[in-house]
């Protein structure tokens, strides 16, 4: 049976709507109230709040992300903001929400307790980009068995074997990294992306794809469309809006780039 959230993915995908992922950090007191900024952020046109836990070591994560992280963690723990999340699927019932974490702090509470920490919360799915190949059975049966979606995340230099796994095993949408580094705004789009598209299409995968890293302005969000990407995900950019004061703005310009 799908969930909620793959019912509405899915469906924007169908219809030919652009899916957008907008990166929201918990516990930093740069975004203000987390429900009003998550209400604007979804009133502007996100589609997926993908809730960002903060962690002593992002190791995908460039200088806005990170930045954004040590000030979270200066005034609450990764437990302590995967806990305020309740607040939003209270507050936003029906929304798509998601979290993404790093898996030091899955294991640091222990799988077990972490998925069930994220069921009560609400949450739709979870994406743990760096969570090792061992550790990601365990962590898809804690999370499958509570309701919530194990999301995969494709690297940028994706091979064929790893395109046909995770056709296989992708649900929700797959989080296609679209440089070869960390978060952060770039210039251009990599042609990679459009390459990386066909090869998962190949393999036969049914969820939406939606490209993320460096993606930062509404050309480059059109661009990674025309590349067959079903949808993107923007973080360090939001994060940025948000501290200059015209985060409605800038993902307003995102959403219409999206169509």
């Amino acid at each position: 049976m799908r969930s909620h959230m793959e019912d509405a993915l899915l469906t924007k995908m169908r219809a030919g709507r652009g899916i957008l992922v907008g990166y929201l950090p918990l516990g930093d007191p740069a975004m203000g109230d987390l429900v009003s900024r998550a209400g604007s952020f979804l009133e502007a046109g996100v589609d997926v709040l993908e809730l960002g836990v903060p962690c002593e070591r992002p190791v995908l994560d460039g200088a806005v992300v990170r930045g954004s992280m040590e000030r979270a963690l200066e005034r609450t723990s990764a437990e302590g903001a995967l806990a305020s999340v309740a607040r939003l699927a209270s507050a936003y019932p029906g929304s798509c929400l998601q979290v993404m974490t790093y898996f030091e702090v899955i294991a640091r509470m222990g799988v077990e307790r972490f998925a069930g920490a994220c069921a009560q919360s609400g949450v739709g799915g979870v994406l743990s980009p760096d969570a090792p190949s061992g550790e990601v059975p365990a962590l898809d049966a804690a999370l499958k068995c509570r309701g919530v979606l194990s999301l995969r995340f494709a690297p940028y230099r994706l091979g064929d074997e790893d395109a046909r796994r995770l056709a296989r095993e992708a649900r929700g949408y797959v989080f296609l990294q679209s440089v070869d580094g960390k978060t952060g705004p770039q210039r251009g789009v990599s042609p990679r992306v459009r390459e990386n598209v066909r090869r998962l299409r190949d393999a036969g995968i049914a969820a939406p794809v939606c490209a993320g890293f460096g993606v930062s302005s509404p050309e480059q969000v059109a661009e990674l469309s025309a590349m067959g990407a079903d949808g993107v995900i923007v973080g360090s950019s939001i994060i940025e809006s948000v501290l200059a004061g015209r985060s409605t703005e800038y993902i307003r310009s995102l959403r219409r780039a999206l169509g």
